[in-house]
């Protein structure tokens, strides 16, 4: 079989630990953790869509402050819609957003842990998907969820947001727990719930290790 030289990959919904436990194996492994939500701008930026129509007033030393991403994506969209309409704007979105997980897929090594936040796995077009799922290839993909069970995923998540001041309506939780993209680019699924953060981040990685020189599970 074919090695794996790419990057170790955690998908899931938001509060399922994937942070916690890419910086906690970084600790132990030596490792680098990389925030895709943080490091991704500037291949979001480059994308063709977006800096046909970004709001360049916002871009100071070449980046968008956190502070203002939110506004800028909003501003971003809101100019695809008024020149192409909702579907159009969505379809140019998704597909910036694949490309530059693309490139920061291809530009990292086996030496790296991608934290993906929660919105970079999803995607609802299949090819882009499948583009996404094909850059995949060469690294392991571990999908993290606090339960097996949809509801009582969505009913934990909910509760540790909630208490860490970030709460997540339950509707929009249970369309990341059940959304098929997150199934579709992951070898393996752990369930993670009632552990501690050092006891996923071990088994999270004796699964890629097992993962380095096998086919998808």
């Amino acid at each position: 079989m074919v090695e794996r030289p790419g990057p170790l990959v955690l998908v899931g919904p938001p509060g399922a630990g994937k942070t916690c436990c890419a910086e906690h194996m970084a600790r132990e492994t030596g490792r680098a953790a990389i925030e895709v939500d943080a490091r991704w701008w500037p291949h979001l930026r480059a994308q063709p869509a977006i800096a046909a129509v970004e709001p360049a007033e916002w871009v100071v030393d070449g980046d968008v402050s956190p502070a203002r991403r939110r506004a800028y994506l909003q501003t971003v969209r809101a100019r695809l819609v008024a020149s192409r309409g909702e579907p159009a704007a969505a379809r140019a979105l998704e597909e910036a957003k694949a490309g530059a997980i693309v490139e920061m897929v291809e530009e990292t090594g086996e030496n790296a842990i991608l934290d993906f936040g929660a919105g970079h796995s999803i995607y609802e077009h299949l090819d882009l998907r499948a583009a996404v799922k094909a850059a995949l290839a060469r690294a392991r993909v571990v999908l993290l969820l606090p339960a097996a069970d949809a509801e009582a995923a969505v009913a934990t998540l909910a509760a540790r947001l909630s208490a860490q001041g970030r709460p997540i309506a339950p509707a929009r939780l249970r369309g990341y727990v059940t959304h098929p993209s997150n199934l579709a680019l992951a070898d393996a699924t752990l369930d993670c719930g009632g552990r501690s953060i050092a006891a996923v981040a071990a088994e999270v990685v004796a699964l890629a290790e097992g993962l380095r020189a096998s086919g998808r599970t």
